[in-house]
């Protein structure tokens, strides 16, 4: 039936921007009634329509149509409130990690725990290990310098004060042969480019401290590094406190000599400064952080730090099993983005159900293998990593927005959804939507790499429904579409 639509000139003083939000809401609305589609399938049309129905949901005019993949499905079941190429297949940057999560969650369970085991390579007399201290990674995440100081109190009340031999680690567990582990943009000091690690300690990073004083900066680690120089060449400047920026760290010194490089310009009026830095190389942080760790605790160690794989041999001494629960984990990696955690929670699922050691290959065979029992079926999936901290990571709006609606029908509903930032409220969407209606409505998660922008979670729309909602920019201008997602999602909350 022929539908006949009026538009009053809205009044002089309504801004520009909202008169094309008006413009383009009423583009989709007619498409919608005059052929009984979604918007998108309207605005595959043309280019001009496409970038028209856009703009109608995110208030947005200049996204390019084929570089956005976009979706709003009803959790209950329904056509889509709105859709957009969401078919094709986009790099979803860390958007990804909620496959790897989910996955980890159906086939491990929210209450799994890892284990890291410890080993007497010789015999244990008068409070002195006569050989080496061999440590079985059990591929924990997330164990930090808290978990290690209680680890080592426990080993010392257990009888143990000074090791003569060597820390012997056996990381076994996995196979990362033949694996890229180099960071993804060069810059091996930033802690989201940190490899997996059967027998990862504390991330492999520090909180490096720089502190002016006078005309020299003063610098401090937190954790400490026992023996590990760290070369100052941080210069102060007087004045006005700017924007800095980060400053600069690497590595320095030799294999056998360890060094952290602190470099860059900081300006005396901007007080104390910090930040996390990756550093060293596996073996180097290991040896140093243990030290440390151990001495601090009144042990005393003087050797070095072995890789063996296959060194664990018989019934562990000690077993360590992490404060945390899966569950706990999975909300580490969704609110903070923690690409390093998501890499071994892949690897985790790899390690329990599929041939040892595990490998990225099998762990993905897996996961694909679980998808397709659960009738989600990706053809276009390309996990790679587990984490999205890859170029060839691809996955559709659809299919991730597909495996949302899934969780949100199983019995990890609300581990999925409440793992996930909150807008207005804390992870990377802090500080989005604070003090609008929509603060605290919607569970995000939120990807980022150069060219790519991505959300993907839920949205309880003002109607009381909840949504589904996945937007995927892959464009050289990627960095500029927060206000297009923004906009996404506020048009959900308010048609929804």
């Amino acid at each position: 039936m022929p539908v006949a639509l009026a538009l009053r000139t809205p009044p002089r003083t309504l801004p520009r921007q909202v008169l094309s939000r008006l413009a383009g809401a009423l583009l989709v609305t007619t498409a919608a009634l005059l052929f009984g589609v979604p918007g998108s399938a309207w605005a595959a049309n043309g280019a001009g329509q496409g970038r028209a129905a856009l703009a109608g949901v995110t208030g947005v005019a200049t996204l390019a149509p084929g570089e956005v993949g976009m979706i709003a499905l009803p959790v209950g079941g329904g056509r889509a409130l709105f859709e957009h190429n969401a078919e094709r297949a986009f790099n979803p940057a860390s958007t990804m990690k909620l496959v790897t999560s989910y996955a980890a969650l159906a086939l491990l369970g929210p209450e799994y725990r890892w284990r890291t085991s410890i080993y007497l390579g010789g015999k244990l007399e008068a409070g002195e290990l006569h050989g080496d201290l061999v440590l079985r990674g059990g591929g924990d995440p997330k164990l930090v310098i808290e978990d290690l100081s209680e680890l080592i109190r426990r080993m010392m009340a257990s009888g143990l004060r000074r090791i003569d031999g060597d820390l012997v680690l056996d990381d076994s567990l996995y196979d990362l042969a033949g694996e890229n582990l180099g960071p993804l943009d060069g810059d091996a000091s930033q802690p989201y480019n940190v490899a997996p690690d059967a027998a990862l300690f504390n991330f492999k990073a520090v909180q490096i401290t720089v502190r002016p004083s006078g005309q020299v900066a003063e610098i401090a680690l937190d954790p400490a590094l026992a023996g590990v120089a760290v070369i100052n060449e941080v210069r102060v400047q007087p004045g006005a406190c700017s924007n800095d920026g980060a400053f600069l760290v690497s590595d320095g010194g030799d294999e056998q000599n360890p060094a952290i490089r602190v470099g860059g310009t900081i300006h005396s009026a901007c007080g104390e400064q910090a930040q996390f830095s990756a550093v060293l190389t596996h073996r180097q942080f290991a040896r140093a952080l243990f030290k440390a760790a151990w001495e601090s605790a009144g042990g005393s160690w003087e050797g070095e730090v072995r890789v063996v794989r296959g060194a664990a041999r018989g019934v562990p001494w000690l077993v360590w099993e992490s404060p945390r629960s899966l569950a706990q984990v999975v909300e580490d990696i969704h609110k903070n983005s923690n690409n390093v955690m998501a890499r071994e929670l892949l690897l985790q699922i790899g390690a329990e159900l599929s041939q040892p050691p595990s490998t990225v290959a099998r762990a993905r065979k897996v996961v694909r293998s679980w998808l397709e029992l659960q009738g989600l079926r990706f053809p276009e999936l390309m996990l790679d990593n587990g984490a999205g901290l890859s170029r060839d990571a691809r996955i559709s709006a659809r299919s991730l927005a597909r495996l949302l609606v899934h969780a949100a029908g199983g019995p990890y509903a609300d581990t999925m959804r409440l793992s996930l930032p909150l807008a207005g409220v804390d992870g990377t969407m802090k500080r989005r939507f604070v003090g609008e209606a929509l603060s605290a409505r919607a569970w995000i998660k939120t990807g980022s790499l150069e060219g790519v922008r991505a959300i993907a979670g839920y949205v309880d729309a003002s109607s009381g429904q909840r949504y589904v909602v996945v937007m995927i920019v892959n464009s050289a201008s990627a960095a500029q579409s927060r206000s297009a997602q923004d906009g996404f999602l506020r048009w959900v909350f308010t048609n929804g």
